[in-house]
């Protein structure tokens, strides 16, 4: 009798759409064209897309500037744009240009809602598809975790590790019944992950001699582990008897 959880579960923004002001846009672009200018580097394109939290100006260099002359002024453009830091694409994968990231003084939100909406997402046909947000030009990010066997995520406090984390759970438990997938959780930091205790009976596999679904203490994490390589050998060894 088990369904699938619908969107209206899932919390409504107001205020989703972007907003472009085009002051802002213009200066931006004056700025960039000034400091290059200022160390000798000639521009002969520039435009600019607005995203949801970014803005991508793509710049077309004259002819016989090196590329990594433009990168090494990632910090003064960064200062001329009194912005708090950017990013330098160089070059763009299939185009001509290189891109300067740089973010909106008003972010707007991207919610999980949308995401999770978005027909992308819905008629996905992936194996384990994620809904991880919206790129530069405002699209549904949808990737396939099972093309990715080894996933790192990483970064400084207050860049997203836990809203990542949380939008690929979320996106399988939308996409998967329980008996096509299961999670093992480890939070050692005890309060990042504890919503998904509510799912327990459904999606959360633990070790017969344990009480907690997700796992807090660190000293138990080494038999989960070893378990969990024990399952992966036991599938192999399936495989191979399957000639797969």
């Amino acid at each position: 009798n088990y369904r699938k959880p619908g969107v209206d579960l899932l919390k409504e923004y107001t205020s989703t759409s972007i907003t472009i002001n085009q002051n802002e846009l213009e200066q931006n672009k004056n700025k960039i064209l000034e400091t290059l200018r200022n160390y000798g580097i000639g521009i002969t394109h520039i435009k600019a897309t607005v995203g949801p939290t970014v803005t991508l100006y793509e710049i077309v260099p004259d002819a016989g500037v090196r590329i990594s002359k433009i990168k090494n002024l990632e910090d003064d453009i960064a200062l001329s744009l009194a912005a708090l830091g950017i990013r330098i694409i160089a070059p763009i994968p299939g185009k001509g240009t290189i891109g300067i990231e740089v973010p909106n003084a008003n972010p707007t939100l991207v919610s999980m809602k949308s995401v999770i909406a978005a027909a992308k997402f819905q008629q996905s046909e992936m194996e384990l598809p994620i809904a991880l947000g919206k790129n530069i030009s405002n699209e549904t990010f949808v990737f396939d975790l099972a093309k990715m066997p080894h996933l790192l995520m990483a970064g400084a406090t207050g860049q997203g590790k836990s809203v990542g984390l949380n939008a690929v759970l979320t996106s399988l438990l939308y996409k998967k019944h329980p008996a096509e997938v299961k999670f093992v959780l480890v939070d050692p930091k005890k309060v990042e992950l504890t919503l998904f205790n509510k799912i327990e009976r459904h999606f959360l596999a633990k070790l017969p001699d344990t009480e907690d679904a997700i796992i807090t203490d660190n000293t138990k994490v080494i038999n989960t582990l070893n378990s969990l390589c024990i399952e992966m050998d036991t599938r192999y060894s399936l495989l191979k008897d399957a000639m797969v």
